[in-house]
C-alpha cells in the first residue's frame, strides 16, 4: 500500500513531464536531428505521457480511497485547475500541429482524475 500512495503524483508527473519532453524534441528538431539524444527523446515522450495519463487516474482512484474528504476535494480542485490552465494555454496558442497539441493530455487527465476526487462525499463512500 506505501507504493500505491507514489500512483497519482508519478502519473502527473510524468504527464506534465511528457509535455515538456516532447517541447523539447520539437525545438531540437530544427537543428541536427541524427544524434542519440534527440533519438532517445522523441521515442520517450509518447509513453511518457500514455503511462502518466494512465497512472494518474488510476491514482486518483487510490487517493479517493485512501485520503480523508478534505484533502481529496483539496486534490480535485487543483487537478480541475491544471485541467482548466491546459485547455487555456491550447485555446491561446491555437496551434495543434505543433507540440501544443499535447495539452490535451494533462486537460483530459486533470477532468479525468478531479471528477473522481470529487466524487467523493463522505468517508464511506463505497460508489466507484
Amino acid at each position: 500500500m506505501k507504493m500505491l500512495k507514489w500512483l497519482f503524483p508519478f502519473g502527473a508527473i510524468l504527464t506534465v513531464g511528457g509535455v515538456f519532453l516532447y517541447a523539447l524534441v520539437e525545438g531540437l528538431s530544427f537543428g541536427d536531428t541524427q544524434g542519440w539524444g534527440y533519438s532517445l527523446l522523441s521515442q520517450s515522450f509518447l509513453p511518457a505521457l500514455l503511462i502518466g495519463a494512465t497512472s494518474a487516474i488510476g491514482g486518483s482512484f487510490v487517493e479517493r480511497k485512501r485520503l480523508p474528504v478534505k484533502q481529496t476535494r483539496a486534490r480535485g480542485i487543483i487537478c480541475w485547475g491544471v485541467s482548466a490552465l491546459s485547455f487555456f494555454l491550447l485555446g491561446a496558442v491555437g496551434k495543434v500541429d505543433s507540440w501544443t497539441v499535447t495539452f490535451i493530455f494533462p486537460a483530459c487527465v486533470g477532468f479525468v482524475a478531479g471528477a473522481v476526487l470529487l466524487s467523493k462525499f463522505s468517508a464511506n463512500n463505497p460508489s466507484l
